[in-house]
């Protein structure tokens, strides 16, 4: 359900007006922390999609998603926000998004916009960037247990090691290090092969 709605949400912002003017539309990257703010001043004017926490109320699902604008300008911060008539602005930016999401109609859903934010960190001011986030919702049909498609159980591999407790070994167990010295045990199961 949750990927179909984003991949939904990205294509209705891909063929908007909207999209027509921004250089990224996509999924929200999973780029660490360090490296996020000079992805977005690359990306920029961009818009990424990333499901939020949802809520299920007896038969009703209500997906929740935050789509992140990102405006930058050479000009400065005042073209940043308002855009000067070549490279459109965050206030632009965000009115449009709005006009698009708020009523929009996917696939599967029927979209309304609940909220909208900027934010004002000295991280983003710092590089030029001008954000602001529009959290969106839906109200559908939670997963069927029918519908899942989980596909088949191919394959389970694990490896054990036997003492974690000795400091130096528990925290590299900790870290999930699986170099030298080998694991002390390692189970590797094909169901379809029988184990």
């Amino acid at each position: 359900m949750l990927g179909d709605l984003e991949t939904q949400l990205i294509e209705l912002l891909k063929t908007s007006e909207l999209g027509r003017r921004l250089k990224v539309v996509d999924s929200l990257p999973d780029t660490p922390d360090r490296d996020l703010v000079q992805r977005w001043g690359l990306d920029a004017p961009a818009a990424y999609v990333v499901a939020a926490d949802g809520t299920l109320s007896q038969a009703i699902a209500t997906p929740q998603f935050v789509v992140v604008l990102v405006a930058r300008n050479a000009r400065g911060h005042q073209a940043a926000r308002r855009g000067d008539g070549k490279t459109i602005g965050l206030y632009e930016m965000l009115d449009a998004a709005i006009a698009e999401l708020h009523g929009g109609q996917s696939d599967d859903a029927s979209w309304q916009v609940t909220r909208y934010q900027f934010l004002h960190d000295s991280q983003f001011r710092d590089q030029g960037l001008q954000i602001a986030l529009v959290q969106i919702q839906a109200d559908t049909d939670p997963p069927q247990k029918d519908a899942t498609n989980l596909g088949e159980f191919v394959e389970f591999h694990a490896d054990f090691d036997i003492d974690p407790h000795t400091p130096a070994a528990h925290q590299r167990w900790l870290d999930e290090d699986h170099s030298a010295p080998a694991p002390d045990l390692q189970s590797h199961i094909n169901p379809q092969e029988g184990t």
